[in-house]
């Protein structure tokens, strides 16, 4: 008798649901209770890349291997057509169109009554799909196919239960999805040539149609590509006024239908179009919308919003794409604007946070016309500002925030005014760390970042974070309140004490140092202090340490020290628990991970 045999059915079906099916296969081979119950088991889950791992020959066999034990599966299932729920395959059928074994399990599974079908067979080639052969009344509910061959009008009619219909890389035969659905409620169809859709599904609640090819549609992500032109698609989703969320992307044509179908569908709540080839102005008018993102619309100069309810705008352009303009009219109780690319200068910007009173986060990337930004907003949490190439000054004054990102050059802030627990990243471009004025400007920089709870820096080299010996008696640490202390160092082979004494300089009080450096070659060392009530009279460690200075460094009242180091070479060790030591005074543990 094994371990399983007296289990009960619930608790061994759980257990098969961290097994793959091979796995199952094999510990039927070991219980005969395991394998009794395998034929109820309600999920088949099968996927070719794992049976390859342990299958020796040469790919046409093991694809036939593969598909027999596809069969295999399925055939061992018992009658009763109550307890399959769910049957996926994922697999590359390179060259194959049809076989007979599969296209039995297919059918077999479809007159078992299974729910849900999942089909992931690539997209060099296009397996067909046997509709003419499945079971009337079919009682699948969720259908998702991939690189698969089939008529979607056909589908629709021999699947009157189907709920969620996902195409994905699929052939459609003919190129027309014309239908009617009282069922569906989610609907995709993804780098799929279809010249026309024209769909009436009363209780579809999600649409999304990308017209590109799988091919490039990672190509295309990238701003610098120039983007994929598809074939013409006419789409008509008029009747699907219970739609909540649309998604369009590289549409050639939707100047003539895309503004009347987001203003017809009462219920939409959010709205997504990327790439669309040929609208040059866009007015979303819908007073139920929430979410807005559009984007890569070469030809787009001008966008409109009116949406009383909009608590989400984004706008990505990219190289290829015109100027484009923004108006927003009454869309207030906006929560979340991003533009990326867009030509908005000091005033527009000023404006819309004069107007957006709710506005909890906002992103601003290459937005290269901006000079001299004042952002003054109670509510605002998170703000991020990436490569602002025109950027030279900042005025922050957000006693909310909680988060603020800054990659760029060194630039003046006027003030910088946020929550004590804001956490500031700080990504700098190289700069000349040479000249003195530039280091007096970096110096200042960091002076508005002191009050925080945690700062991060993102430098190139050693030197951006070592201030000469110099210049250290005669400027004021501007980090004295900083608690958490984060520097990643592009182009640092090595963490030595003359880094960690020059990050100290910058923040002398700190609770945690977090140095990490050289991607090719990991290093990290995280320094934890801890230190002893500052009280009058009690004892100095350092007496002659800071004897110009009102407040005192860490090495005064330092009570326990503890370094965790991963990475770091033996000397490079030793010579930092030195240091520690001789300035500190104490006894130090050291952690190597």
């Amino acid at each position: 008798m094994d371990l399983i045999s007296d289990l009960p059915d619930p608790i061994v079906h759980h257990i098969m649901s961290f097994l793959t099916t091979l796995d199952v296969t094999k510990l039927s081979i070991l219980s005969k209770r395991f394998f009794s119950l395998w034929g109820s088991f309600p999920v088949i889950d099968i996927d070719q890349s794992r049976f390859a791992r342990g299958y020796r020959g040469n790919p046409a066999s093991m694809t036939a291997a593969f598909l027999q034990h596809v069969v295999n599966s399925v055939m061992h299932r018992t009658n009763d057509t109550t307890l399959l729920s769910e049957f996926r395959v994922k697999a590359c059928l390179q060259g194959m169109l049809t076989d007979q074994g599969f296209d039995m399990a297919i059918l077999r599974v479809v007159a078992y009554g299974v729910k849900c079908m999942e089909l992931n067979l690539g997209f060099d080639d296009h397996y067909l799909l046997p509709i003419d052969q499945f079971a009337s009344g079919s009682c699948i509910n969720v259908l998702k196919l991939k690189g698969l061959q089939l008529d979607v009008n056909k589908l629709i009619q021999v699947c009157p239960c189907l709920t969620t219909l996902c195409l994905t890389s699929c052939l459609i035969v003919p190129p027309y999805i014309k239908f009617s659905s009282k069922t569906l409620t989610e609907f995709e169809v993804r780098f799929c040539d279809v010249r026309c859709v024209k769909i009436n599904a009363p209780n579809l609640h999600s649409f999304v149609f990308d017209s590109s090819h799988e091919v490039t549609a990672v190509d295309n992500q990238h701003e610098h590509w120039p983007p994929a032109l598809a074939k013409p698609c006419e789409i008509d989703a008029l009747k699907c006024e219970n739609i909540v969320y649309l998604s369009l992307k590289n549409l050639v044509s939707g100047r003539d239908w895309i503004e009347e179908l987001v203003f017809r569908l009462k219920k939409l709540k959010t709205f997504i179009l990327i790439g669309c080839h040929d609208i040059e102005h866009i007015t979303v008018w819908n007073d139920e919308l929430e979410r807005v993102k559009i984007g890569r619309c070469p030809r787009l100069s001008s966008i409109e919003v009116k949406a009383t309810s909009l608590e989400s705008f984004a706008y990505k352009k990219s190289t290829w794409d015109r100027d484009c303009s923004f108006t927003f009219t009454t869309s207030k109780h906006i929560k979340d604007l991003s533009i990326k690319g867009a030509t908005i200068n000091d005033q527009w910007l000023e404006d819309q946070l004069a107007n957006m009173t709710h506005l909890e986060r906002l992103r601003l990337e290459g937005c290269n016309v901006l000079r001299k930004i004042e952002v003054i907003h109670e509510k605002l949490q998170r703000l991020e500002l990436y490569r602002c190439i025109g950027l030279v000054e900042a005025d922050i004054d957000t006693p909310s925030l909680v988060c603020f990102v800054y990659h760029g050059k060194v630039i003046d802030f006027v003030k910088m005014v946020t929550q004590s627990s804001c956490i500031a990243t700080l990504c700098m471009q190289p700069w000349d760390t040479s000249d003195n004025d530039s280091l007096f400007r970096w110096r200042n920089l960091l002076s508005f970042f002191g009050h925080c709870k945690a700062l991060k820096l993102i430098c190139n080299n050693k030197k951006e974070v070592m201030m000469p010996e110099m210049h250290r008696e005669k400027l004021v640490s501007p980090l004295y309140d900083l608690q958490h202390f984060e520097i990643k160092i592009k182009s640092s082979a090595k963490i030595d004490r003359d880094l960690v004494d020059g990050l100290l300089w910058f923040a002398p009080l700190p609770k945690s140092l977090h140095i990490s450096s050289n991607p090719q070659k990991p290093l990290q060392m995280i320094i934890k202090f801890e230190y002893s009530d500052m009280i009058e009279g009690r004892e100095d460690k350092n007496q002659f340490c800071c004897e110009t200075k009102l407040i005192k460094c860490w090495k005064h009242h330092l009570e326990t020290l503890e370094i965790e180091s991963s990475g770091a070479s033996l000397e490079e060790s030793t010579e930092l628990q030195k240091y520690f030591v001789t300035n500190a005074k104490i006894q130090i543990r050291f952690v190597s991970v």
